[in-house]
């Protein structure tokens, strides 16, 4: 049952309205434990908010909860309150709002079904869906070779388009975080980065107050180039840069061999054009904005060119290809290199001063390099 989920929430009473369900899950003890977040379709449009606690051996299962509405505050760390006093607030006279929800449901591996009843007699129902964990990339590549695909790149206008490397073509772009089945991203903000940086703080160089936006992103970055599970994907605006994390991992490929790695480009001009960025790890909306952090602790930021995505959305690819729908442009696109052409890849990087000990300042970095050359695979 942990993970993100999506539906529409359909009302069956004459009060009650039609809205986008998203319901974040993670798995906590023995129980499933989150937030159902339900936008309305028409306005005005406050987003319903139900803190949902269900036991992991309760299937089918039925909960009581409270209502709450989300403010969008962001000097907080959870923006809700009481629905009834928000949309008091908003129309500036007293409304009369459910206070109680009471949802029946069920799930299987792909499926969830909900019907909900309020304490003002409001009901409806929704059946939600989520990615699957092997879930295979919805972005069709080009296939390419490494001579053409070069010349393409060194043609890049600088800071037009930003590269993300995957070592195999059919891998989704998802965040670590959503591949290991968490969603929350306030359980994220409250729990996870305030118990690694009281883990970590000792150890940096320059102090980082997390309770500071900015601070707060740079730190869950340097948690990412490090291998603690974010709602980030890194990019870098060197598509060589991604070639490299593409390649990596395949030495020595046999020539025979049909699998391929994958490039990914992304229009990041004609997306803030279009898109309103978040500037916030946690939010309920669906999110995917680009951000530069601040590099302190981080040594690694500068020579990968890198910026990362910030997500709140599992399933990226398929949030991107409805904005391109929505708005009639291309976002995204990717090249398939067969890994065949590792060798000559990781070569032609090395001369172009691309390396592990470039890319990794320090003594890892420097000792995968000279490894690469040192000893390579008969």
């Amino acid at each position: 049952m942990n993970g993100q989920w999506l539906g529409i929430q359909y009302g069956t009473s004459a009060n009650a309205r039609d809205g986008n369900l998203v319901v974040n899950l993670d798995r906590v003890g023995e129980n499933y434990e989150g937030i159902a977040y339900n936008w309305p379709l028409q306005p005005p449009s406050i987003c319903g908010t139900i803190p949902i606690r269900v036991p992991a051996n309760h299937n089918p299962f039925a909960i009581e909860s409270i209502l709450l509405a989300y403010t969008a505050q962001t000097d907080v760390a959870l923006p809700f309150v009481d629905a009834s006093l928000y949309a008091s607030q908003i129309a500036k006279s007293p409304q009369s709002v459910s206070r109680r929800v009471y949802i029946e449901g069920d799930w299987n591996s792909d499926r969830m079904r909900l019907s909900y009843t309020t304490d003002l007699g409001d009901s409806g129902h929704a059946i939600a869906s989520r990615m699957a964990p092997d879930q295979q990339s919805r972005v069709v590549g080009k296939r390419t070779t490494w001579k053409e695909l070069k010349s393409e790149f060194l043609g890049t206008s600088y800071r037009k388009f930003i590269f993300r490397g995957q070592s195999k073509a059919n891998w989704p772009l998802r965040s670590l975080y959503h591949r290991e089945g968490r969603a929350n991203l306030y359980r994220y903000t409250t729990e996870d980065v305030p118990m690694m940086h009281k883990r970590l703080g000792g150890l940096l160089q320059q102090p980082m107050n997390i309770n500071l936006n900015d601070d707060r992103g740079g730190f869950v970055h340097l948690l990412q180039h490090h291998g603690y599970p974010t709602p980030l994907l890194d990019w870098s605006f060197s598509p060589f840069v991604a070639a490299f994390f593409a390649f990596r991992s395949h030495r020595r490929s046999p020539d025979g061999n049909d699998q391929c790695a994958r490039i990914f480009r992304f229009n990041l001009v004609a997306w803030a054009k279009s898109i309103e960025p978040i500037l916030m790890l946690a939010t309920p909306r669906n999110n995917f904005s680009f951000l530069e952090f601040p590099t302190q602790n981080n040594p690694r930021v500068i020579p990968q060119q890198a910026l990362s995505a910030v997500t709140s959305v599992d399933d990226v690819e398929n949030y991107v290809q409805i904005q391109e729908r929505l708005r009639g442009e291309s976002f995204l696109d990717a090249f398939d290199i067969p890994v065949s052409e590792a060798d000559t890849i990781m070569a032609d990087l090395r001369l172009m001063g691309v390396t592990a000990g470039s890319l990794f300042p320090g003594i890892d970095g420097a000792c995968e390099e000279m490894r690469a050359w040192r000893f390579p695979l008969q």
